[in-house]
């Protein structure tokens, strides 16, 4: 094989570890690209084709896989079954939507009218259906008809992922019947569907030229392409008001940054192959990474600068005076209760990141980590944390934000001297500790936690 083969198929392995690593629902798709890449190598060379694309892979992803394996006892913990076979996984803090997929209401007209038609349309534009039946085609198309292996190959992967893609459990999250999830969970769909819009022009003739057949050496083709590709943009033009992009705000700065990553290399490397000098090429490209990191340095001085200056903007949270509070301090340790700062406590490291953010808990098996059930406990923890301010918060109502579910660390404060609350937002309060707290002295009115509240069931 040759070497520049094997550093591609070391490339190729490493960013599919760096997809997994970063998202199981990556795996499907992975899994299938990992399959053809083995039944395509040549004969002989199959175990050496497996070495430099699982090594790479291996260290892309391998890492969360194996700590999960170690810790929980399963390399993918929230697969709790096989089917009627249990397998070991950590006890969840909170249960956010419900996993459900889209197979479960691929029948449910009422689902597709209120949920999916405005999400696929939100995220592919009024052709969407273009959108998918174009990605279905090219991978089935190339599968039936491809010159060779590979593309035969790569259309199987395609349309794999695809159909993975509707039994992924999350993909129509939410409560039953009213997977509000959808449209944000369709980025699962997109690596199977970039892949099989991109086999779809290998399908397909060219859309001007010639093109061999081995039947009568060469063939002319018209410019039928042309004319679709020029209906499908007016479409798209009339029915998605694309023009707004020539009246955003930021226009100029998206147009220079376009200029400056999409032109100015495309010239360049055109010029490289018009016969340009390499040296030319090379010290343009030299320039182009002066003049980008010139423009950049200050926009990112400027990010770090005012960042999280606003919250999560997302309503009912209550959380953006916490971390406007939170984002000028530094070298501070903050320890937080309540899945809402929890699940959003990237506001709370400061524009430094200097903070020390810790979310108090317990420890339970295969790598749980609960809420602390009892007032004396959790006192305790605080104190074990060694905290300069505490953040209590509700549990997080992953289907309405706007209705927190109360969690019962703020009440376990309630006369406690040594925590003094400096700011209130809703159910957010932020408590400045002076000393140890006193876990003797919570009483009968604090109650303990019994259990976690389930996500509330659509309204």
């Amino acid at each position: 094989m040759f070497p520049e083969l094997n550093w591609a198929i070391a490339t190729a392995g490493l960013a599919t570890g760096l997809a997994v690593g970063t998202k199981s629902t990556a795996v499907a798709i992975a899994a299938a690209l990992t399959l053809a890449v083995i039944a395509l190598a040549p004969a002989g060379k199959r175990w050496a084709t497996a070495g430099w694309w699982f090594v790479p892979a291996l260290l892309g992803g391998g890492y969360w896989y194996l700590r999960n394996l170690i810790v929980a006892g399963n390399p993918l913990p929230q697969a709790t079954s096989i089917g009627p076979i249990p397998l070991p996984h950590p006890e969840r803090l909170q249960e956010g939507r419900p996993d459900f997929s889209i197979v479960h209401y691929l029948t449910d007209t009422g689902v597709w009218r209120d949920y999916f038609e405005p999400g696929l349309h939100q995220a592919f534009g009024a052709l969407w259906p273009v959108v998918i039946a174009a990605a279905a085609a090219g991978a089935l198309l190339v599968l039936i008809r491809g010159r060779d292996r590979v593309l035969r190959w790569m259309g199987a992967v395609a349309l794999f992922g695809l159909l993975a893609y509707l039994f992924t459990p999350l993909s129509a999250a939410g409560a039953e019947g009213a997977p509000t999830g959808f449209g944000i969970n369709i980025r699962y769909a997109v690596p199977a569907l970039l892949l099989g819009l991109t086999l779809l022009p290998l399908a397909l003739p060219p859309p001007t030229g010639r093109i061999p057949d081995p039947r009568s050496g060469f063939r002319p083709v018209g410019g039928w392409f042309w004319w679709a590709l020029g209906a499908l943009l007016l479409v798209l033009v009339v029915t998605n008001r694309s023009d707004a992009v020539v009246r955003d705000p930021a226009r100029v700065f998206a147009l220079g940054l376009a200029l400056l990553l999409v032109v100015v290399p495309a010239g360049l490397l055109l010029a490289r192959s018009r016969g340009a000098s390499r040296g030319l090429v090379v010290g343009g490209f030299v320039a182009l990474a002066l003049l980008v990191s010139a423009i950049g340095y200050p926009i990112q001085r400027d990010y770090l600068r005012d960042r999280f200056a606003a919250g999560s903007e997302i309503p009912g949270l209550d959380l953006d005076p916490a971390y406007q509070w939170s984002r000028d301090l530094e070298d501070i340790r903050i320890g937080l209760v309540g899945t809402t700062a929890g699940f959003l406590q990237y506001g709370f490291y400061g524009t430094d990141l200097s903070n020390q953010v810790v979310y108090l808990g317990e420890k339970g098996p295969h790598g749980a980590f609960n809420a602390i059930p009892t007032c004396a406990a959790f006192r305790t923890a605080v104190n074990e944390a060694d905290l300069d301010y505490l953040i209590t918060s509700p549990f997080l109502n992953f289907l309405h934000t706007d209705a927190p579910v109360p969690s019962p660390e703020a009440s376990w404060l309630r006369g406690e001297k040594a925590a003094i609350p400096i700011q209130r937002s809703g159910m957010v309060t932020v408590w400045k500790l002076n000393g140890k707290l006193n876990p003797e002295a919570c009483g009968p009115a604090n109650a303990p936690l019994h259990r976690i509240p389930d996500t509330p069931q659509a309204q």
